[in-house]
C-alpha cells in the first residue's frame, strides 16, 4: 500500500513521464499586449509666442512575465512594467517686449531678449515589477520553515520554498497579500511592507500579480534666456543664460540594487514570520539640483 507523498522530500524527477529527461520547453507564441491612451496636443506658431504643450493619458497592459504561471497565462496578464499613466511635457520660445525706442545703448541690453524652456511631467514607474518583472519584490525567506513543520522525521522542520508550499517549481512563489499596499503610508513611502506575509500554508500562495504600486513623479523644467548683439551683417555675438531644473525640484528615488524593494521575511524563535525591511517601499535618495551655466556666442 503506498504511502502518502511528502512534497518537501518527494524527488519531482521521479514522476517524469519521460525518465532521465529533465524540463522540455514547449515554444509557443501566444502572447499579447494591448496599449490605449488619450492624446491632446495644444500648439501656437504665430506672432512672439511659439508653443507646444502635449499631454497623454495611458495604460499599456499584457503578459508580463509568463513564467510566474505557465498553466494559466491569464493570471499573467496586467499592467505592463513600463507603463506611465500620466505625460505631460511643455515646449516654448517666447520673444520678451522691446519697451525701450529712443535710446540705442539702453534698447541695445533692454530689447531683443528671448526665453526658451522644456518642462516635464511624468507619474511614477511601475514599481511592482522592478528589476526586469521580478514581481514578488525579491521575497527573501532567510531560511524560515513552515510553522508547525518540526516533528520526529523533520527535527528541523520544513522549509518554505515552491516545492514544500506548491509542490512544485514551476510556479513563483509570492508573499500573501493582506491589505492595500498602497495605503498607510510614510514620507515619501510608495509601498506599505506591512501588507505582506510570508506563505506558509501548504497549497495557498499570493496572487499571480501583485497589486501594482507607483513610485514618484518625474518632473524637470530647463530654462534659457539669451539675446543676440549685432555687429555686422554677418557677426553676431550672443549672450545666453542656461538654467537646468531651475525650479530646483528634488527628485526622490530608490537607491541602486532596489534594496528599497526587497521583501526580507525573518522567522523569530517562537515561529513568527515577520516583514523586516523599515526601509521597504521608501524612497530614501535625493537628486537633482540647478544647473546654471553662462554662455557667449560668436556667429561670424
Amino acid at each position: 500500500m503506498l504511502g502518502e507523498v511528502n512534497p518537501a522530500t518527494a524527488d519531482a524527477n521521479a514522476f517524469r513521464p519521460l525518465q532521465g529527461y529533465s524540463d522540455l520547453n514547449l515554444a509557443t507564441n501566444n502572447l499579447y499586449a494591448n496599449y490605449n491612451s488619450l492624446q491632446l496636443t495644444w500648439a501656437r506658431q504665430r506672432g512672439r509666442y511659439t508653443m507646444s504643450l502635449n499631454y497623454t493619458f495611458q495604460k499599456a497592459m499584457g503578459i508580463v512575465d509568463p513564467t510566474r504561471d505557465p498553466f494559466n497565462l491569464t493570471n499573467d496578464y496586467g499592467i505592463q512594467p513600463g507603463n506611465r499613466t500620466h505625460l505631460f511635457n511643455a515646449a516654448y520660445s517666447i520673444e520678451l517686449p522691446s519697451p525701450i525706442r529712443n535710446n540705442k545703448i539702453v534698447s541695445g541690453l533692454v530689447n531683443g531678449w528671448q526665453v526658451s524652456g522644456i518642462a516635464q511631467w511624468q507619474s511614477g514607474a511601475n514599481l511592482t515589477f522592478n528589476g526586469g518583472g521580478n514581481d514578488n519584490f525579491n521575497m527573501q525567506l532567510n531560511n524560515a520553515i513552515i510553522p508547525g513543520s518540526i516533528s520526529a522525521a523533520n527535527p528541523d522542520g520544513i522549509q518554505i520554498g515552491n516545492q514544500s508550499i506548491l509542490g512544485t517549481n514551476a510556479i513563483q512563489l509570492n508573499p500573501i497579500v493582506t491589505c492595500d499596499p498602497t495605503k498607510n503610508l510614510g514620507p515619501h513611502q510608495y509601498i506599505n511592507g506591512s501588507c505582506f506575509a510570508a506563505p506558509t500554508q501548504v497549497g495557498v500562495n499570493g496572487p499571480t500579480l501583485l497589486p501594482v504600486a507607483y513610485g514618484p513623479a518625474f518632473f524637470d523644467a530647463d530654462l534659457g534666456i539669451f539675446k543676440n548683439f549685432q555687429i555686422k551683417e554677418s557677426m553676431k555675438l550672443q549672450f545666453r543664460v542656461q538654467a537646468y531644473n531651475f525650479l530646483n525640484h528634488p527628485l526622490w528615488s530608490f537607491p541602486s540594487g532596489t534594496n528599497n524593494l526587497t521583501l526580507n521575511f525573518q522567522q523569530d524563535a517562537s515561529g513568527q514570520i515577520t516583514q523586516t525591511n523599515p526601509n521597504f517601499g521608501t524612497a530614501t535618495n535625493k537628486q537633482g539640483n540647478r544647473i546654471v551655466e553662462l554662455e557667449v556666442k560668436f556667429y561670424f
